[in-house]
């Protein structure tokens, strides 16, 4: 006896056993039912999801002796004829090698003519979308006027390759993947006929192969027929299709969450060794990296189980051990680490050393405690901000600029509103003094007591608070000294740089500032700033700062500081003749 490949053997016959395709099949029995039957049908969807059964069996239900009926005898001369393939009445066409526009008229010639022995004459055409244009011209006249005998069926994976003037002539139908769960059930009835044993994980395992097509799981579950010796189990589905072990993907996903960066290089060697590719082993680390992140995010949630049975495509053993792999771990945690295998993917399937750019990865996801967040940096400034006193503060502004550049807003250098100037012509100054740039609060001036006895004592509370709402602006004002307050009026004294009193002064900034030491002091206080060419120690009066450097009101360096809008830092040391 002739053997019968599988996908063949247990192809649907009926509608009832078109798997996980309800929208579909729901509507063409409503639709035989009531006699509401279309002149053309277009089917689309991925390989294997059962468009070119669906055909089939939409025409035997056509042609049936008893039709048409959404119920098929499978009996009559019809039907038996239509399930073997050689029905005169049903015309199946192969759109790939039947493309041209010379098929196209050989099948108008043959519409006018009536069918045999039922009651339509139906044409399937396969793969509609690799017809040529000039083909689907000649199509369009026919498809849109047909005879009241001829039906049209058309089959693609590609339906955005066909014209829209053939789409809008169709009633169109769009076939989903298959779930693992219906697969799976799929493939142990089959394997119970076929009287095969089968564990229920390499089921998955065929499943996930298959990627939502029955067809390509039936001819993986064949091959595995003839080459498996007794009972097919997981390790023989993975050593069949090169695919990665599910338990050396748990243990790779362990070493990386428990941080053991040479363990988790030890085992992404081992596969390599024996010949596995790296965008192989990347997509099976993401495959368990998401189930983990999946499991562990749903632990709560109502339809927990339903949901992880449709998420996870994994057996209930697998998923019991998939929830004790992600209890101990936060959904933040496991999605950074998702997050960072997945930007690499593109990277590592197109570079020339993609093992080097694999075991980058493992290293960086297995030694992630020494990456430092903002929040790490914001903890660093206040414990910086609380130990030191202002001077000590100046000596770490090498520090506080590294921490500046994490937020964005430091880098923004603007010149001072023209509003702030004392004049509108005269040259500008380097910095404006504070008798020229004022705080101009509308509130009211605190009344004499409010404030507390030591300003510096409040600075240092002030610097706290600050930096855990904005450090940027917090590293700026440890290089300041404020030098008193009258009248609800700060006055903080800023080194001779231009990029301080830029940052500071921007609107935002002076509102963020004005606001927590209104709320530190209890009373409204706004800030103004002048320059001080060194910061005063803490305690230090304003009048004990140091001059501006000798020759600094010279014209000619004046001329320059206005053309270039410089600042002046030192003078530069001249012998004396």
């Amino acid at each position: 006896m002739t053997y019968i490949a599988l996908a063949r053997k247990y192809r649907p016959q009926r509608f009832d056993d078109l798997l996980g395709q309800p929208h579909v099949t729901q509507t063409l029995t409503k639709a035989l039912e009531s006699q509401r039957i279309g002149q053309a049908y277009l089917f689309t969807g991925q390989r294997g999801v059962g468009k070119t059964s669906a055909a089939r069996i939409l025409a035997k239900c056509l042609n049936c002796a008893h039709g048409p009926t959404p119920t098929p005898c499978d009996t009559c001369p019809s039907c038996t004829q239509i399930a073997q393939g050689r029905s005169l009445d049903v015309v199946e066409i192969d759109g790939a090698s039947n493309r041209g526009i010379d098929e196209i008229r050989q099948l108008r010639e043959t519409v006018p003519y009536s069918p045999t022995t039922g009651a339509f004459r139906v044409y399937i055409i396969d793969e509609v979308h690799m017809l040529t244009t000039e083909a689907f011209n000649a199509l369009l006249k026919t498809l849109e006027e047909p005879p009241a005998h001829v039906k049209f069926i058309f089959a693609t994976t590609a339906a955005n390759k066909v014209p829209p003037t053939i789409l809008s002539r169709c009633q169109r139908f769009d076939f989903r993947r298959i779930e693992s769960g219906l697969m799976v059930d799929a493939l142990r009835r089959l394997a119970a006929a076929e009287q095969l044993t089968v564990e229920d994980a390499a089921l998955y395992a065929v499943a996930r192969a298959a990627d939502g097509s029955l067809r390509d799981a039936e001819v993986v579950l064949e091959q595995l027929a003839s080459f498996a010796d007794g009972t097919i189990t997981e390790p023989t589905v993975t050593a069949l299709l090169g695919a990665v072990e599910s338990d050396a993907l748990v243990r790779w996903t362990q070493a990386i969450l428990d941080r053991q960066a040479p363990q988790a290089l030890a085992l992404v060697l081992e596969p390599l060794e024996r010949g596995k590719d790296e965008v192989q082993l990347l997509t099976g680390l993401l495959r368990q990296l998401r189930n983990v992140l999946l499991v562990r995010t749903l632990a709560d949630a109502p339809a927990r189980d339903m949901l992880l049975s449709r998420l996870v495509d994994e057996a209930p053993e697998r998923l019991q051990q998939l929830q004790v792999q992600a209890a101990p771990w936060s959904v933040q945690e496991l999605l950074v680490l998702l997050q960072m295998a997945t930007s690499v993917y593109e990277l590592i399937r197109r570079s020339p050393v993609a093992q080097t750019l694999l075991e980058l990865l493992v290293i960086k996801l297995a030694t992630r405690d020494a990456w430092q967040s903002l929040d790490e940096l914001a903890r660093r400034l206040e414990h910086l901000s609380t130990r030191h006193d202002a001077g000590e503060a100046i000596a770490s502004t090498s520090t506080a600029s590294h921490l500046t550049a994490v937020e964005p807003t430091a880098r923004l250098i603007t010149r001072p509103p023209e509003s702030q100037t004392a004049t509108t012509n005269p040259a500008p100054s380097p910095l404006p003094s504070a008798e020229s740039v004022g705080g101009s609060s509308s509130v009211a001036a605190p009344a004499a007591g409010q404030l507390p006895g030591s300003v510096h004592a409040v600075w240092t509370t002030f610097l706290e608070r600050l930096g855990s709402q904005k450090m940027s602006l917090a590293a700026y004002l440890m290089d300041a000294q404020p030098l008193g307050c009258e009248q609800g009026l700060l006055t903080v004294g800023l080194p001779g740089y231009a990029l301080h009193y830029e940052v500071l002064s921007l609107p935002d900034n002076r509102r963020l500032i004005d606001r927590l030491l209104t709320e530190l002091s209890g009373t409204s206080i706004s800030v103004q700033y002048t320059t001080v060419q060194t910061v005063p120690a803490p305690g230090a009066d304003a009048a004990t700062t140091a001059p501006r450097p000798p020759g600094s009101d010279s014209p000619v360096i004046q001329d320059i500081v206005n053309l270039f809008n410089a600042t002046i830092v030192d003078r530069p040391q001249t012998s004396s003749p």
